[in-house]
């Protein structure tokens, strides 16, 4: 069976519900009744198109900003990240239950890249573990379902989050956005940073997904996948990727070509059930992925 995800929710409420988000910082929201309502607002209709279409759904946390260097810019200390981390998987799963109730939904902790340069600083693993912990462990401690390491784009920092994730005892999926050229910006190819991470952890994710990327910059890092042996392919979970390629200002495909694009991707990943979006994406793209996945 197939599962749908959210989409772009920076996007999506800077577009759809006019939020202002400093350092694109959704996570922010929680700390005003209005960014709340705002919130909820963004999560609702992916919990109606859930209901409708009788698929489970996964739901990840507003938290993609919420570490300690881009807490620091907008005035969080870890005290107050380790809160709003935990207030974050809570206010997720209790829209879940109002929204959906009785519902299958899997809320999943977010954790963002430490950079925001395009690959161009990276640290080892070690550095990303010790990073990440504490976001990690808040995200576990209230109970997050599982964690998602999002956006990655080197396979260091990525093995670093799946390290924390052992370390604390919670299921962990790694993400990683590709660029036009199908790779990531470290140079790695989809399959070497899966193998990476896979071969340095015991193959403690429980799938790998990519993100932030076009459907058809996803065909190219598949495509290297399977040409390269394909011991990836059956890793690959999943895909939440953008309305639009990169460099593209425009709107992006429309919610009929994008689902189209992106459920037509599991000729190379078979594996693939969960099926969201990333930037640029709201609701009725996932509509869209609902209507085709139901049939």
């Amino acid at each position: 069976m197939f599962t749908i995800a959210d989409a772009g929710i920076e996007t999506a409420l800077t577009d759809r519900l006019g939020c202002d988000l400093p350092e694109f910082a959704a996570f922010a929201l929680l700390d005003t009744n209005e960014g709340r309502e705002a919130l909820t607002e963004y999560f609702r209709p992916f919990a109606q198109l859930a209901v409708n279409h009788s698929l489970p759904l996964v739901l990840d946390t507003p938290t993609w900003r919420a570490n300690p260097d881009w807490g620091q810019v907008l005035g969080y200390d870890g005290e107050a990240l380790d809160r709003i981390n935990a207030d974050a998987v809570r206010f997720t799963r209790d829209v879940a239950e109002q929204c959906a109730p009785g519902h299958e939904v899997t809320v999943a902790g977010v954790v963002g890249p430490r950079y925001d340069d395009d690959g161009a600083t990276t640290m080892t693993a070690q550095e990303a573990y010790d990073y990440h912990l504490p976001q990690v462990r808040a995200l576990a401690a209230a109970d997050a379902d599982r964690v998602t390491a999002v956006t990655m784009t080197d396979a260091g920092e990525a093995e670093g989050v799946t390290r924390a994730a052992q370390a604390v005892g919670v299921p962990v999926v790694v993400s990683f956005s590709v660029g036009p050229d199908g790779r990531l910006a470290s140079g790695a190819s989809l399959a070497e940073a899966i193998v990476t991470v896979d071969e340095a952890t015991g193959g403690y994710p429980v799938g790998y997904m990519i993100n932030c990327a076009h459907p058809s910059e996803a065909v190219l890092a598949l495509r290297e996948a399977r040409d390269h042996g394909g011991s990836a392919i059956p890793r690959i979970t999943g895909f939440k990727l953008n309305a639009a390629q990169h460099g593209d200002d425009g709107p992006g495909d429309t919610p009929e070509a994008f689902a189209d694009a992106v459920l037509g991707l599991r000729v190379y990943a078979p594996e693939a059930r969960t099926m969201g979006g990333c930037c640029g994406t709201d609701a009725p793209h996932i509509a869209a992925i609902a209507e085709r996945a139901a049939v």
